[in-house]
């Protein structure tokens, strides 16, 4: 949602691979596709049945639609800054906000590419695996990691450079001054 409203407010949609009103669309749906395919593996691995071999592939396969999507949506931010970068809009030029902003959206993508591989070795190790095994590695790899995107988005909030809209007369909404009147 953060890529799709910063080339919405920098008035850059002609510079995206892909539309800003498809991108949430295209990328929710990989996640709850990958999100689907985890869960019915986690189901067959719980029946512990002839099942559980191939619900751990389901896993697999579901982790691995999650890092392609990931990726995807990586390259599509890296294409749409480097086109940006090229020829900027005026938008762009106006403020540097949202090149924060865009930093943040970086650094938290990479925390969580990094997390997503480390779930792809855990289950392929599987239920005895080194990483099952040690509890340190879930947390190092998954809950500090996590907590760090959290810390990010909070230090560079998306506010800062994606607004929210702002209420209008237009919108049947009756503007107050600054003293509430």
């Amino acid at each position: 949602m953060i890529l799709g409203r910063l080339i919405t407010i920098l008035d850059a949609a002609h510079l995206a691979l892909i539309r800003p009103t498809w991108l949430t669309k295209i990328f929710v749906a990989g996640d709850v596709l990958s999100f689907a395919m985890q869960s019915t593996g986690g189901a067959m691995l719980a029946q512990k049945s002839s099942n559980a071999k191939m619900g751990k592939y389901a896993i697999l396969a579901g982790l691995f639609a999650q890092i392609i999507f990931f990726n995807l949506f990586m390259i599509v931010t890296i294409i749409f800054h480097r086109r940006l970068n090229k020829a900027p809009t005026h938008a762009s030029q106006v403020g540097t906000h949202w090149k924060k902003l865009l930093a943040a959206l970086y650094a938290a993508s990479l925390l969580i590419l990094v997390r997503s591989v480390f779930r792809v070795v855990e289950y392929q190790q599987g239920r005895e695996g080194y990483l099952l095994r040690k509890e340190v590695w879930l947390y190092l790899f998954d809950a500090v990691l996590m907590f760090f995107v959290g810390v990010i988005f909070n230090v560079v909030h998306p506010s800062i450079a994606v607004p929210g809209r702002k209420k209008s007369v237009e919108d049947g909404y009756a503007l107050r001054s600054a003293d509430g009147n």
